[in-house]
């Protein structure tokens, strides 16, 4: 009976945790294969993603170089090869030790190789030199400096023509995110002409050289403008033109025409010239002929201004208003009104009568004291000059005959009286 009862106890505890156990193994299937069949990656997957993406981000640090240093760059490193190596423990091949130096050996590549070429190799910081500009307006120079340098030194200096180098003018200026704008007056550098003539020689001739620096070997060197360096008008030259009027006397066939010289048209110029230009017969100039080197002007963006005289022997016999230069504009105030022109070339001068064709001339009645020779003197003062402010141009001299040419009777001897010779 007892056993009996005890194979009915067996059986039924074998009915009872039967089905639990297959329960359990049945869930247990379930859900691996529901991870199996999930879309999703497994954790493996993700600390390799994880591991290398961080990894990239240490690379981009590294190039940061410094700034981040090479502890945290270093902390970053391991990092991403703890998250390799986990994800290389719960996959399914467990640690694969070739595959997990060779992502070692990339890993350290990618992170540190950066920053060692950077801290061993050394780049050094550059700089650059922008928006040079030559600001006539202001009268000065100025330009940015532009870079990863601290600070930046600007200096000028001039080189003569027998190669001495001597600094004018200095300065520094710390640089901040978006750089240092230097302005440097004429004024505080300007020691004369890049030329004094044309054509000519000269050993005191001048280049301006821009030289900025870092102070740690690094510089950049740039030869002004010598369009701009220029600034000083040397010379200047006078042509005239008589003036003729047509005159009527007396009435019908008793009446006549005359025509007579009753002043001049003057124009001047300024600039740097030839040192032999001169005036010529006939009233011209040199420097309108083109011939050889004659005609050849340096043209002056300065400031001066220009004071025209005509003189009898030593006597004063008309002054033109004062002409102010500025740069290239040319102005002056002619019996109150207003003309201006450009110092690029000839400039008409004014005077003191305006005929029928609205030409301004300078009457007779106003300078003339008879046939003779006549100097018209030019006085430039320039502003900028460092030694000798004003030059005088006393050559150009013409032999003036109006009154032998208003009373001759021929045409030859009007012709003649005309020729102005230079005197």
């Amino acid at each position: 009976m007892s056993g009996l009862l005890s194979k009915a106890t067996a059986t039924e505890e074998s009915a009872e945790s039967t089905p639990v156990e297959e329960e359990s193994k049945t869930e247990a299937g379930a859900l691996a294969q529901a991870i199996e069949e999930s879309d999703g990656p497994d954790i493996s997957t993700i600390l390799t993603s994880i591991g290398w993406a961080v990894i990239v981000v240490g690379g981009l640090l590294s190039l940061q170089g410094g700034s981040w240093g090479l502890i945290v760059v270093m902390s970053v490193l391991v990092l991403g090869i703890g998250a390799l190596l986990g994800g290389q423990i719960l996959s399914n091949e467990g640690i694969n030790p070739v595959k997990m130096g060779i992502a070692a050996g990339l890993a350290i590549l990618l992170t540190v190789g950066p920053y060692g070429v950077g801290m061993f190799i050394g780049a050094p910081d550059t700089f650059a030199v922008t928006e040079l500009e030559y600001d006539e307006q202001n009268d000065r120079i100025s330009f940015m400096v532009r870079g990863g340098i601290n600070e930046a030194t600007a200096t000028i200096n001039t080189i003569s023509s027998t190669g001495v180098v001597e600094e004018v003018w200095s300065d520094s200026k710390s640089l901040g995110d978006n750089g240092a704008r230097f302005k440097i007056p004429i004024t505080d550098f300007f020691q004369g002409n890049s030329e004094t003539c044309i054509y000519c020689s000269d050993s005191s001739l001048l280049t301006y050289q821009l030289v900025v620096d870092d102070g740690e070997g690094l510089s950049e060197e740039i030869t002004l403008n010598t369009g701009f360096t220029n600034r000083e008008a040397l010379h200047a030259a006078v042509q005239i033109q008589d003036h003729l009027t047509t005159q009527n006397s007396g009435t019908g066939q008793q009446g006549s025409t005359t025509t007579v010289i009753d002043g001049l048209i003057i124009d001047v110029l300024a600039g740097i010239m030839p040192d032999n230009h001169e005036p010529l017969d006939g009233g011209i100039h040199s420097m309108s002929t083109g011939e050889d080197d004659a005609g050849t002007l340096g043209i002056v963006q300065g400031d001066y201004t220009i004071e025209l005289s005509v003189l009898k022997g030593a006597t004063t016999k008309w002054n033109h208003p004062t002409v102010t230069v500025d740069g290239y504009a040319a102005s002056y105030n002619s019996g109150g009104e207003f003309k201006n022109g450009e110092m690029t070339t000839w400039l008409r001068m004014g005077g003191t009568t305006t005929d029928n064709n609205g030409i301004l001339f300078l009457h007779e009645d106003d300078f003339y004291a008879g046939d003779g020779c006549y100097t018209f003197e030019i006085k430039i003062t320039n502003q900028y000059y460092s030694s000798e402010p004003v030059v005088t141009e006393s050559r150009m001299k013409w032999d003036l005959q109006f009154d032998r040419y208003n009373n001759a009777d021929s045409n030859e001897e009007k012709q003649e009286a005309r020729t102005y010779l230079t005197c």
